[in-house]
């Protein structure tokens, strides 16, 4: 079934009307105008022309949507009569080009629609719930085309991102990219929010993390920095790369998980040692029962000075495991 995307970066200069006519036009194999040519180089002069019309040339001047279906999911030509059916039903009364692109292992749709009405002059704005809807109507067309919703979850660390120049950045090693996989590594050795700071802080990150701000900013130093942008939050990396673990709770709870794998650990170890201390006691005390002196009797003596350190280590430890107990709780 396909996903209905809202591309964020829509524009609010002349030049970016042009831009993004020029760009899902030129790729284009198959285009159609709604209220408006189905030549993508007169989309500027048509937009614009409807903008003046109702004195409305300011603010964001245009909308962007992609409608994406997965692999052999539909025949090429069906791609443009689902998005024109889309369209027509829920952009009443503005001006739409969509441009149907097969440049990808999937098909998929751009929808750019003038942000005036062409009837009245009315703004498009959009809800959470407008949107939720635009997608139940896609849906709904969808299965009138015998799509079925049969969504796949994206695995883990693929690259999410609808604009394929960034895809093709990210995947060559562009600063989110590294910055992730330096999240990712420190993530799994940090047993404290303190430890990870610590850690990404030594290879060149300062990391903002407070407590009662919903997002993790990280800051780039300038001398590992590649490109322009140096601040990436959390929650871009989680999106971009598809990573659930990628939160402020998440991690604080693998921060805990490793934290618990060390203190056992080191119980084992101790466990181990303590064990070995038996052992030796009792072929200690088996030798000097086989063994005719006429000192002291080395078993007796042995066999309370091991118990003595023994006792002494079990004490020691287990006052250790409160204490680090303590600190988890706090």
């Amino acid at each position: 079934m396909a996903i209905i995307k809202v591309v964020k970066s829509s524009g609010k200069s002349k030049g970016s009307i042009k831009a993004v006519a020029d760009y899902v036009g030129k790729k284009a194999y198959d285009t159609f105008g709604i209220n408006c040519s189905q030549d993508y180089k007169e989309i500027p002069k048509h937009f614009d022309e409807t903008k003046e019309y109702f004195g409305k040339n300011g603010g964001r001047l245009y909308k962007h949507y992609i409608q994406s279906f997965a692999p052999n999911e539909v025949k090429k030509e069906d791609v443009i009569e689902i998005a024109k059916e889309w369209a027509e039903r829920v952009f009443k009364g503005y001006e739409v080009f969509i441009a149907t692109h097969d440049d990808k292992n999937h098909l998929h749709a751009h929808f750019v629609i003038n942000s005036v009405s062409f009837e009245n002059g009315r703004k498009l704005h959009e809800s959470k719930n407008d949107l939720k809807e635009k997608k139940r109507i896609n849906d709904e067309i969808c299965l009138e085309y015998g799509i079925e919703n049969k969504f796949k979850p994206k695995p883990r660390g693929e690259i999410i991102t609808f604009d394929n120049q960034k895809y093709q950045i990210i995947k060559k090693g562009a600063d989110i990219t590294i910055l992730a996989k330096k999240v990712l590594k420190n993530m799994k050795i940090s047993k404290s929010k303190e430890e990870f700071i610590k850690n990404m802080k030594k290879l060149g990150y300062q990391v903002e993390w407070v407590d009662n701000k919903k997002n993790v900013i990280f800051t780039i130093s300038p001398n590992i920095l590649k490109g322009k942008k140096n601040k990436f939050r959390l929650s871009n990396l989680q999106k971009t790369f598809n990573i659930s673990d990628f939160t402020k709770e998440r991690l604080l709870e693998i921060f805990k998980e490793n934290k618990d794998k060390e203190l056992d650990e080191i119980s084992r170890k101790i466990d181990f040692g303590i064990e070995k201390e038996r052992k030796d006691n009792k072929d200690l005390k088996s030798i000097s029962e086989n063994t005719n002196f006429n000192k002291k009797d080395l078993a007796t003596l042995s066999s309370k000075e091991f118990d003595f350190k023994i006792n002494e280590k079990e004490n020691s430890f287990k006052r250790y495991i409160n204490s680090k107990k303590e600190e988890l709780e706090r």
